[in-house]
Order: structure tokens, then C-alpha cells, then sequence
């Protein structure tokens, strides 16, 4: 599993930064490096028509400006996607309809509605042919969706389930298409990256449960900053998969035995995530590139396809796609989808960031001031673009409860410098300080050593700083 994060991410730079949030602030981050002005909004309705999605816009949604244009951004949707895009892709049946005008392959299905009789649904399904796919038709990150119904009472028990469990009242069933399961994601005629997809798994050791397993994996998954919030939920789901295959959560697997815990392979529902941007074929490419070019407006997007010998057939299309998978895939080599989704923005600033990777900003200051509603757009300070020369001083002597750390704040303002100082138990000062300026981050060391009037300093020693540095300077 990978555990390292891409040369130019961080633990430090994206901590507390989950959820959909993740796919918003890599594209910022991208954008704002290259020296785009960087400003993000409470309500961007106030601002724009961009169509946002689900019910909590907050720190999802910001602006990018050149000197000459400015994009407005939803999490990794631009709006060089129409609203009407976003609207037939948030609705399968619609994005059915486009898909089959344009010729691309989609599997063959019917919808309806919760309040249609079951026997009804039944006979209409029997047309069809076993094995069907059950799934709501505005649904997202595989909630709802039963995979592989291979008879009528499972179809009806399935039926119950998903009327039951959960508020959609409104579904489609298909049919069950055998085969890999890949996210291809599309920006108009190329494809920039794909993963494939795995259903939730565990590999046996000889020694632990299958719910011990399932804990050693989820503690894995929580190192990975895309993974942690999409871990492997033991639900009534999970408890009927193994039910199927003979197994409970007590049982212990021999070495190697690999089940599988789903049937569906969102990784949002526990599922593996493998780069396969390398390995895709011409033709899924040529399928998912017509995909896009399908749908008016589109432009870029996440494309859902599953691939056999025989066929390929698109899924779903995904106007709003979660692109952190493709950066932080379970294995794999890391993609950089913000990087090509800001090049088709603002071409202009093509390679611009390219030595800028070492400066950030702290996006969990800026979404605690937006949540708080006190504040309805905050503008972030502009990034030095370029090679940023960081060092590290230890100071020592009388340089605690002294005004010391305040002095040198203002100090490194002054200066444009940007990094943080803080107090050692030892009673010693750390100030790290960055720049593309090499002689002001060098010179600092005298700024260091002179200190405020009441304190004594005594000796500076001074390090290279290879880490990331917040633009601004903070106390800590």
C-alpha cells in the first residue's frame, strides 16, 4: 500500500483536510502556487451561477484569477462545465439517454418508481435477464446500488432492502455487466488518469479473524489522507456477502485466501484504488473520451466504465469527480489531475508551479473562519512563485518571556518572509524563515541574533529547512 505522499504534497500541508474538501484545496493549492489569485467563498452564490451539489458548500467552493480571467471551482468541477451538464450527469437515466444518441455503450435497463407495484418491477426485470444491478437514479458513492441479483427472490429481497434503508424513491435496474470496474478521468480529448477498482477484500493470514483483518485494514486506509474517510463499514451488506460464500466475521482465513466483502467497487464503500493510467487500453480511452464529448457542456469529468473481452459500457459519468483517488490511489503511482485540470484553465501558467511545491496554505484556518459564517469570502495572501530557500535558527539565551517571538514576527513581515517561531522546553527560540530571496533568508541570522531590547541573546545556530512552509508567519 502506498504511504508516501506525491513530491509535491505533505502530511503538514494537507492535515485535517478530508472528505471533498481534499479534491477542493489540491486543485487551490495548484492554482494559487503558479500565482493565480486565490479567494474562497461562504456562499459563492453571491459571486457566481456555479451549481453546487450536496449539503455543505463550505470550503468547497473558491475562485482562481489571472490578471486577465477568473474560473469559479466546485470541489474538482470548473465552470467551463455547464450547469446542464451537471444536471444530466446527476441523473443516470439522463445520462443514458445522451450516452446511446452518441453511440457510446450503456448497459440496458428500465426505471422506476418506489411507489409502482413490486410484482410489476418484477415482470419488466424478467425481460431483461438475470443478473441485474439495482440502484438509485440520483445516487452517488454506491449507496443503494445492489450488484449481481441472480434470482427473483434476491430481487425482491433487494427491493425491501434499498425501500427500507434508505429515503431514494426514485431507481433503475439494469443489467449486470461482468467485468473490471475503472474511473477514467477525461479532460475533452485525453485522458489524464485511471484507477481500477477493487470491491472491499480482505487477504487471509492464518492468524486473525475476518473482522480482525478488517480493523488491520481500516488502520492502513487511515494513513491515506483520500482513504481515511472511506473505510471498510461491517453493515448488514458485509454480514450477507460472507453469509453467500459460508463465512462469518469470526472466522480466520487461511494465508493468502483473499474474499472479497462487497459487491460493488466504490471505493467510498471500502474498495481498493490501483493506478492503471499506464495500462488503460485505446479503446476504454476512445469509450470514456466519447463519453465527454456526449454530454453538452461537459468538458471534463470522471468517467465510470466496466471492461471485459467482450464489451465496454459506461456506468456513470461524474460532472463533480472525486479526483483525490487518482492521487492518492491504495497502489499505484500518484496522478496529477489538479495539475492538468489548471493547465486547461490557464494555459498561460503552464509549468509555473513546477519549483513552487514547498510553499502553502493552512486550509484549516480559512474553513474554520468560513464555518463560522462570520466572514463571507477570505482572499489568501499571494504565493512566491519559484524555488522557495527555507532555514531553520535555534537562538539561544535570554529569549523567553521576553517579547522575543513577537519581534521576530514582525521582523519577517517586514521582510516578506514567511515560516513560524516558537518556544523550545529547553528555553531556546526556533524560527524557521523561506523565501526566494536567499540572501534576506540568510541575513535573517544577524535579525536573530540582535533580538528585541529586553532580551540576551547568546548564540544562533542555523540548519537548512527542506520542509514545507505556510506562506505568512505564525506564532506557534
Amino acid at each position: 500500500m502506498n504511504e508516501d505522499y506525491p513530491y509535491w504534497l505533505s502530511k503538514q500541508m494537507l492535515s485535517g483536510v478530508r472528505g471533498f474538501n481534499l479534491c477542493a484545496n489540491l486543485v487551490a493549492l495548484e492554482g494559487w502556487r503558479r500565482g493565480l489569485n486565490l479567494n474562497w467563498y461562504y456562499n459563492a452564490s453571491e459571486f457566481t451561477d456555479l451549481k453546487t451539489i450536496g449539503f455543505q458548500p463550505i470550503g468547497k467552493t473558491f475562485s482562481l484569477s489571472s490578471t486577465d480571467d477568473t474560473h469559479f471551482f466546485f470541489r474538482s468541477r470548473g465552470d467551463k462545465v455547464s450547469n446542464e451538464a451537471v444536471d444530466i450527469g446527476t441523473s443516470k437515466e439522463e445520462t443514458k439517454k445522451y450516452l446511446s444518441k452518441a453511440g457510446v455503450p450503456t448497459p440496458e435497463g428500465f426505471r422506476f418508481t418506489s411507489e409502482e407495484k413490486e410484482d410489476e418491477i418484477i415482470n419488466v426485470a424478467l425481460k431483461i435477464g438475470y443478473p441485474l444491478v439495482l440502484k438509485p437514479t440520483y445516487g452517488s458513492l454506491g449507496k443503494g446500488v445492489i450488484t449481481d441479483i441472480q434470482t427473483e427472490e434476491e430481487l425482491r429481497r433487494s427491493l425491501k432492502y434499498v425501500l427500507e434503508e434508505f429515503d431514494y424513491s426514485d431507481f433503475l435496474i439494469e443489467r449486470y455487466i461482468f467485468g473490471e470496474d475503472y474511473r477514467v478521468y477525461v479532460i475533452e480529448d485525453k485522458v489524464i488518469g485511471a484507477i481500477k477498482r477493487i470491491p472491499a477484500n480482505v487477504v487471509g493470514n492464518g492468524k486473525n479473524t475476518v473482522q480482525e483483518l478488517i480493523n488491520i485494514k481500516n488502520q492502513a486506509r487511515k494513513a491515506n489522507p483520500h482513504l481515511s474517510t472511506r473505510l471498510i463499514k461491517i453493515d448488514p451488506e458485509v454480514e450477507e456477502f460472507l453469509k453467500n460464500q459460508q463465512l462469518s466475521l469470526d472466522d480466520i482465513l487461511k494465508n493468502g485466501d483473499v474474499i472479497y466483502l462487497k459487491g460493488k467497487s466504490n471505493i467510498s464503500s471500502g474498495g481498493d484504488s490501483i493506478d492503471f493510467t499506464e495500462e488503460i487500453t485505446p479503446e476504454m480511452k476512445s469509450v470514456a473520451i466519447n463519453a465527454v464529448k456526449a454530454v453538452p457542456g461537459l468538458n471534463h469529468a470522471g468517467i465510470d466504465l466496466i471492461a471485459n473481452d467482450n464489451e465496454i459500457v459506461v456506468i456513470e459519468i461524474n460532472a463533480t469527480a472525486v479526483i483525490a483517488s487518482h492521487l492518492f490511489p491504495m497502489y499505484g503511482k500518484p496522478r496529477n489531475i489538479p495539475e492538468a485540470i489548471i493547465d486547461y484553465y490557464f494555459p498561460e501558467t503552464i509549468g509555473k508551479g513546477s519549483q513552487s511545491t514547498k510553499i502553502y496554505f493552512d486550509f484549516k484556518s480559512i474553513f474554520n473562519l468560513l464555518r463560522s459564517s462570520s466572514i463571507t469570502q477570505i482572499e489568501v495572501a499571494d504565493a512566491p512563485v519559484g524555488e522557495l530557500y527555507a532555514k531553520r535558527y535555534v537562538i539561544s539565551g535570554k529569549v523567553q518571556n521576553v517579547g522575543y517571538r513577537n519581534w521576530i514576527r514582525n521582523q519577517a513581515l517586514q521582510r516578506n518572509l514567511h515560516g513560524y517561531t516558537r518556544n523550545l522546553k529547553n528555553g531556546k527560540v526556533v524560527v524557521v524563515v523561506g523565501s526566494q530571496d536567499r540572501k534576506m533568508v540568510e541575513e535573517f541570522k544577524e535579525v536573530c541574533m540582535k533580538g528585541p531590547l529586553k532580551s540576551n541573546v547568546v548564540d544562533v545556530q542555523e540548519y537548512i529547512w527542506e520542509s514545507q512552509v505556510n506562506i505568512g508567519f505564525e506564532i506557534r
